[in-house]
Formats: C-alpha cells, structure tokens, sequence
C-alpha cells in the first residue's frame, strides 16, 4: 500500500474512532460524571496498576499540564490514589479504588445493557480482527513517537 493512502485510512479510521466514542462512550461517562478523559485514566490503571503519573500521562495521551488536574478530580471523588512507592519513596504510584472498581464495573454493565445485543450479534472473529488491528496501531504509534 502507498504511504500516502496508509496516511489518509489511517486518519480516517482515528476520526471514525473518535466520533464513536463520543457516541456511545461520552454520554455512559457524563451519566457516571466522567470524562472520557478520565474514563481513560481509570481504565488504563485498572489494565496496569501503580503507575507513575508521568507513565500514565503518556499512556493515556494526556498532556502533562493536564493531567494533574485530571487526576485530582478522580482522588477528590475517591477513585483514584496516590501511593509512596515502596522502593523510591520519592515516586508516586497511581491505583484505582474500590470505587473506582465499582465505578467501572457499573459502567461496563451500562455497555453491556446498551450495546449487548449488538455484540452478540457479531462473530467472534470481527472482535479478533479489531483486536488484532488495535495492537498492531499501538505498535506502531509506538515506533512513530520514538
């Protein structure tokens, strides 16, 4: 494939991405007084606990100038914590809370609820290859940011 058609499907496919999200995933978070920017956060500190805020700024592609105030909002409602690391005492190591683990597991039920019978309805295969297409982006991105 031309590298010029790669660039332009590839935006394509981040806008479709994008407006997806704000479709069906913004009004489930404003529902559970999220952003999806802190929806972000939670869920990648669910996938990966005790990050630093450093580390989860980038993974989430959360400009640090932002970030602090992401997470303050998400410590204020007790869903997130900050921790002294046990081997660095001057690191913070990031966690989700109990609640913040409620929070996600209702949200999740809220997708299921909305979006279930849609789900059901695909092969298991579709999920795969989105899957499999997901990881190979990541992969990428990750070379391109070196």
């Amino acid at each position: 494939m031309e590298i010029s058609v790669f660039k332009r499907e590839l935006f394509a496919v981040m806008c479709d991405v994008q407006k997806i999200l704000h479709e069906t995933m913004a009004p489930i978070c404003q529902q559970h007084g999220l952003t999806l920017q802190q929806m972000h956060v939670l869920v990648e500190l669910a996938r990966e606990p005790g990050l630093t805020p450093g580390r989860l700024s980038d993974q989430a592609g959360i400009l640090r100038t932002n970030f602090a105030s992401v997470c303050r909002r998400l410590e204020a409602r007790g869903l997130i914590e900050r921790r002294r690391s046990e081997t660095d005492r001057r690191s913070l190591r990031l966690r989700v809370t109990d609640e913040g683990r409620a929070l996600l597991a209702s949200i999740d039920e809220e997708v299921q609820r909305r979006y279930g019978d849609t789900f059901a309805a695909e092969p298991p295969e579709t999920f795969d290859a989105i899957i499999g297409g997901f990881r190979a982006l990541d992969e990428l991105s990750r070379k391109l940011v070196r």
